[in-house]
């Protein structure tokens, strides 16, 4: 329990941090923080429910800190954690490549993903579709680079908060010795 409202704190404050931020630099240019916590969490959390609500929790309080569809980003949210949670069973996702590249590719479907929803949802003759190439590109390319250091970040209070040292192996596996 400690950990998900820790991580749930975590994805509040950075979510809020990253509204602030928006006041100052275009938002292409800002990582979507939220985004990149629940694809952390999405790579290394045990359970599927909890991490499903707490990926829904965190898109949430981006609905309502955003403005946008509520529940819009409590969904791509929880697809974002299936998907991470999928590609980190088959494939290495704990270097800063495989991270930045899967994040980057993520990424890309995410804002294919607000378009989908927002056209769907939008009044009869409103027109919605996606960012220019290089908006989605450049911020697809912000999300890929801090990718490393938010699972880096979440791993440390995943570790602080939880009561099992993940560093350490459970039981001592000694080698035969000659005699």
């Amino acid at each position: 329990m400690k950990p998900a409202l820790a991580l749930l704190l975590l994805g509040a404050v950075a979510i809020m941090f990253q509204g602030a931020a928006s006041g100052l630099l275009a938002t292409r240019f800002i990582p979507d923080l939220g985004f990149l916590i629940v694809v952390a969490v999405g790579a290394r959390w045990r359970s599927l429910p909890g991490g499903l609500v707490l990926a829904a929790l965190i898109g949430y309080a981006a609905d309502l800190l955003s403005g946008s569809l509520l529940g819009q980003h409590a969904l791509l949210r929880m697809l974002a954690f299936l998907a991470a949670r999928v590609a980190s069973r088959s494939l290495n996702l704990r270097g800063s490549l495989p991270q930045a590249v899967f994040v980057g590719l993520l990424t890309l479907l995410n804002a294919l993903g607000v378009a989908v929803l927002t056209s769907f949802f939008a009044p009869p003759g409103a027109v919605f579709g996606l960012p220019p190439a290089n908006a989605l590109l450049t911020h697809a390319g912000i999300n890929a680079a801090i990718a490393p250091l938010v699972a880096l970040g979440t791993d440390r209070v995943l570790a602080l908060v939880s009561d099992e040292d993940a560093g350490r192996r459970l039981l001592r596996f000694e080698s035969r010795r000659a005699a």
